[in-house]
């Protein structure tokens, strides 16, 4: 979870996506603002044992027209009393909102202080945890979480980004426990067993960014510059969280160096909190952190937190500092926090590992839009505001910035950025503002490419054909854009960069694409060794390239760019031939490679999956790199019903592994290769603690590979509430998966049903996600007629509602077409590998000597006889 509230729910198995607006959606703009809110005042009690609060609520509000009434947002919110500057006053209440009656119109320009007075049991907006019968030792907390619209189910407000004020929040709650909110802490008196701690923030901020933390907590502190610095977390895991939160320093001096703006605020804190629904939260001066990401030393050799540690904290400038206006824009907080991870990459790490990272972002997107729809990312006909917060709005929105910079280059892209920052500081932006900002620092109207990307949907989809004309002396590079145009979706006008490598020489060549196809000649003067096409893959959309193995196994070797190798990698498990296996086996085998480099080549491998490929694999299993040895063992699971890489795996997941993730990535192949009698051992394997669970979850995914009916109890038992909650859910896609080969739907079904009323709202998007892989229509009734408070399961129960009524394959179906799938291919390198054997016998010199003649256009004389 490196996000604020990315989730993606599994594909329905359509490679034809979906509109984006469900039905009964409609267009959102922005909410008018008759007055402006200037400063929130929240004094609230918590009652844990009743999971309740009792408070007032004191909103300063100035008129910008002359006004009679003000309506406050307010959902399940017994409002009691309201007051106006201290006078009682009538008011009603809808349930979602409270309008407040003034004693006398107030005019343009005067302000009158409303004080609300109520209580709640809140569904949402603030949440209650603590121990019980399952989780006997979760940790006693209370906490708020108000994005998109949730800040209005705990404190009246007016709920809109745009409504920017000064805030206190001044809480009471047991005297053990602590509390952490917005600004700085002006006061801390306990009295009579209670506690009580007050808040204040000097400047203004959204009412979703209002915050309230109440637990027991250890605490370390440190600075950034002349910023305190305070990190929150559960008692004995010190060491746990400085290992996220470690470099938050080096951080904010990187994002003050990028933005020209130094660290906005008074202070930064980070907390880590129980049953968090999200992966963080960017509360003004006050992130909160899922505490599932807190990690020993075993898990940090392949994992850290800063993705998401990263994420957050620049959203401190972008959300908070500048705050989009309305959330169609809200691509303009999401988007940049999600840049900021691969700037704060370059910057902490090496360009590599940046470029790496830019590319998983443009993989999810490009997911996002092959399995569900294609949208603008500033798009106004939705349900729910948080059904924008998906993979256009964080990642395609970060690759939209990517691409302004690859527009202007890095130094008036930078320039731009502080010129956006410093203009609208402390305001409320749309994407004009940040197109109106690059165009006055740069000189450059960049409205095409917003047009094309932000307000349109889709992508290119680039063809590329690259062949050398010897004759003519010069490479021909053929591109096509070949994405469906009648959508919305354009023919794209951008730059497409190409390195041509002669005689060891490279020449970049920007080719400028205007057209649905061009053909490009390039001078040439001897044959190529290398053509990277796009050799950092910055292109914002899809790139297949087609030119000659060579090429590839030569950029594989020698490109200079670690993600030109990559690509290269990849590619060259599609030729699979047995110098293709050898450059791969040679690659994977260089530690001096870039580690997804290597990891792409064992990728490869097992997609070739021939006995030379098995045969590097296994060389390659004891690499030293925990993520390269993953890759390793994952490309293993490809071998089905190969005794020898099951005994392999057997004896890696009997033995375990310096690294949780190649344990648990043995787990899952095992399964993947069918060997006999494996459940006792998966089962096993399943119990072991590990961080989040994973060594567990990829034994349920295993179980669910073999596709034995005897797994199905076992997968059943998992999903109850008191097992880990990363391994119920992955339990819960093990049952869709082996439902139907254990004849037990109708107990699949009742299961699910019941599920989707699990307290973990997590769970219950486990199960939207496997009812389509389940594929039973008697889940209908149960994904219809159940009430979710959370809009992510709404949306995705409505999604998995589509998918069934449309007959999603079902999970035998899908095994079926994969053995079949399976099956070709094995036929496929059979016939492969007889053609290039015969290929390489030495020619017949008659044979050759009657092809030249017949290319002269003589008939070669008939063989003598002795």
């Amino acid at each position: 979870m490196r996000c604020c509230h990315r989730h993606a729910p599994a594909a329905a198995g359509s490679s034809d996506p979906h509109p984006f607006s469900l039905p009964g959606a409609t267009e959102h703009y922005a909410a008018p603002r008759p007055v402006r809110a200037e400063h929130v005042r929240i004094e609230l009690d918590l009652d844990f044992p009743q999971r309740a609060i009792t408070g007032t609520c004191t909103t300063r509000v100035s008129a910008v027209r002359t006004v009679s009434t003000v309506t406050f947002d307010a959902v399940d919110l017994d409002v009691t009393a309201a007051r106006a500057d201290g006078a009682p006053v009538p008011f009603s209440n809808s349930g979602a909102h409270v309008r407040v009656e003034l004693p006398r119109p107030l005019e343009a320009g005067q302000a009158c202080d409303i004080a609300l007075t109520y209580r709640a049991s809140p569904r949402r907006g603030l949440y209650f945890w603590g121990p019980d019968a399952g989780y006997p030792d979760r940790p006693l907390q209370a906490w708020t979480q108000g994005q998109d619209i949730d800040a209005r189910c705990w404190f009246p407000c007016l709920d809109t980004p745009a409504q920017k004020a000064t805030s206190e929040v001044i809480a009471t709650f047991p005297a053990a426990m602590t509390s952490l909110s917005n600004g700085v802490l002006v006061s801390d008196v306990t009295e009579a067993g209670r506690r009580t701690q007050h808040h204040r923030m000097a400047q203004p901020h959204a009412p979703y960014l209002v915050t309230l933390v109440v637990g027991e907590f250890d605490e370390a502190t440190d600075t950034a510059g002349t910023t305190p610095l305070r990190y929150l977390f559960p008692k004995g895991r010190r060491e746990d969280a400085l290992r996220c939160v470690g470099r938050t320093p080096q951080m904010v001096a990187a994002y003050e160096a990028i933005t020209g703006e130094p660290y906005p605020w008074s202070g930064y804190a980070q907390v880590f909190v129980t049953e968090f629904i999200l992966g963080g939260m960017e509360h003004t001066t006050a992130t909160t952190l899922v505490d599932t990401v807190l990690h020993d030393a075993r898990a940090h050799l392949d994992y850290n937190a800063e993705p998401l540690i990263s994420h957050e904290l620049a959203h401190q400038w972008f959300g908070d500092l500048l705050t989009c206006r309305d959330w169609p824009h809200g691509w303009l907080n999401e988007g940049f926090a999600t840049y900021f991870e691969v700037l704060w990459k370059e910057r902490g790490d090496d360009r590599d590992e940046a470029d790496h990272h830019r590319t998983l972002d443009l993989d999810a997107y490009l997911s996002e839009t092959r399995d569900r729809y294609a949208r603008p990312i500033v798009a106004r006909k939705f349900q729910a505001p948080m059904d924008l917060f998906d993979r256009h709005l964080y990642e395609k929105g970060a690759l939209v910035l990517h691409e302004l910079r690859r527009r202007v280059g890095d130094d008036l892209f930078l320039r731009a950025l502080r010129h956006y920052v410093a203009r609208h500081r402390h305001g409320v932006v749309e994407t004009v503002d940040l197109a109106r900002a690059f165009e006055e620092a740069t000189g450059h109207n960049l409205d095409p490419v917003f047009d094309q990307y932000v307000f349109a949907p889709g992508h290119p989809e680039l063809k590329v054909e690259v062949r050398y004309e010897a004759d003519d002396a010069r490479l021909r590079i053929a591109v096509r854009q070949a994405q469906r145009t009648d959508a919305g979706i354009p023919v794209f006008r951008l730059p497409l960069d190409v390195v041509v490598t002669v005689n060891g020489q490279d020449t970049l060549h920007r080719l400028e694409l205007t057209e649905a196809e061009h053909r490009f000649h390039l001078p040439c003067p001897a044959a190529p060794s290398q053509v990277r096409v796009d050799p950092r893959r910055d292109v914002l959309g899809a790139l297949d390239v087609d030119k000659a193995v060579g090429l590839w196994r030569e950029e594989l070797a020698a490109a200079p760019e670690a993600r030109a190798r990559t690509e290269a990698a990849l590619a060259l498990g599609k030729d699979g031939g047995p110098r293709s296996v050898e450059a791969l086996g040679r690659a994977l085998g260089d530690t001096g490679h870039f580690w997804a480099t290597r990891a792409a080549c064992a990728k490869s491998l097992g997609r070739i999956r021939t006995p030379e490929a098995r045969a590097q694999l296994l060389a390659a299993l004891d690499t030293a790199h925990p993520r390269v040895r993953r890759a390793v063992v994952a490309a293993l699971g490809e071998f089905r019903h190969d005794a020898q890489v099951a005994g392999y795996l057997r004896a890696l997941v009997e033995r375990g592994d310096a690294s949780y993730f190649v344990e648990a990535e043995s787990a899952r192949s095992l399964g993947r290769v069918r060997a006999p009698d494996l459940l006792p051992l998966l089962e096993a394997a399943a119990a072991r603690p590990s961080f989040q669970d994973v060594i567990g979850a990829a034994a349920m995914d295993g179980l669910a590979e073999t596709q034995e009916a005897a797994a199905f109890p076992v997968a059943v038992a998992r999903t109850a509430y008191g097992q880990p909650a990363f391994l119920r859910r992955a339990a819960v896609s093990a049952v869709a998966k082996l439902a139907e080969a254990a004849n037990r739907k109708r107990e699949a079904v009742d299961l699910f049903a019941q599920l989707l009323r699990d307290p973990q709202f997590r769970v219950q998007l486990a199960v939207c996600d496997a009812a389509p892989t389940l594929g039973d229509r008697r889940l209908l009734p149960a994904l219809e007629g159940t009430t979710f408070s959370d809009p992510r399961t709404r949306r995705y129960a409505r999604e998995a509602v589509r998918s069934l009524r449309e007959g999603a394959p079902q999970a035998r179906e899908v095994a079926s077409l994969r053995e079949e799938l399976d099956a070709l291919k094995q036929e496929t390198r059979t016939l492969r590998e007889k053609l290039e054997t015969l290929a390489l016998r030495p020619e017949d010199p008659v044979r050759k000597r009657a092809a030249k003649q017949a290319k002269k256009g003589r008939t070669p004389p008939p063989k003598r006889r002795r």
